[in-house]
């Protein structure tokens, strides 16, 4: 097995969560050498895996995804993803156990974005990244909830509608 792509998603999931190579070595009983050995691929983080896994905030499974794309490095973060609406209706990550992998530049934008799987809105098949806290303008798609439903519409006005969110982008399963 290839060590070297477990080892830049061990870099990556220790940077996102601005740790150092000490910090994250504290935490699991390691050197900060062996963090580093497991990031170049020198040595095996394999029995480590549960370890590393709970320290980064991850799974193992995403530590072991080779995400390479050719010779493009296909970086991904976790986003909370709501397969149900909230009884609340607040969609945050207390409110769901359920994590989706979302492209970088969705978190760029808000650092509190979601998914939202689309069967919870019109039924089709699909994901929507939505943003909570992005400025939203005239002719914006965004979530919207009417009662206890939720609805994708263009912002026409802004009276008397309860967004939940801006839409970033959607993707479609086929």
């Amino acid at each position: 097995m290839n060590n070297n792509y477990i080892g830049e998603n061990i870099k990556i999931y220790r940077e996102r969560q601005n740790l150092t190579q000490q910090q994250l070595a504290d935490k699991i009983g390691k050197t900060w050498e062996m963090i580093s050995r497991y990031e170049r691929g020198v040595s095996s983080p394999l029995n480590q895996l549960e370890s590393l896994a709970k320290a980064l905030n991850t799974t193992p499974s995403d530590l072991l995804n080779d995400i390479t794309d050719g010779n493009i490095r296909m970086n991904f973060s976790r986003v909370p993803l709501f397969t149900d609406i909230p009884k609340d209706f607040v969609f945050s990550k207390s409110n769901t156990y359920v994590y989706y992998n979302a492209p970088d530049w969705v978190l760029s934008i808000d650092p509190k974005a979601f998914a939202l799987d689309m069967g919870i809105v019109d039924g089709s098949k699909g994901i929507a990244y939505i943003s909570p806290n992005t400025e939203i303008k005239m002719n914006d798609l965004v979530v919207i909830r009417e009662g206890n439903v939720l609805k994708i519409e263009s912002v026409k006005t802004f009276k008397e509608i309860d967004i939940v969110g801006k839409v970033l982008a959607q993707e479609i399963r086929f």
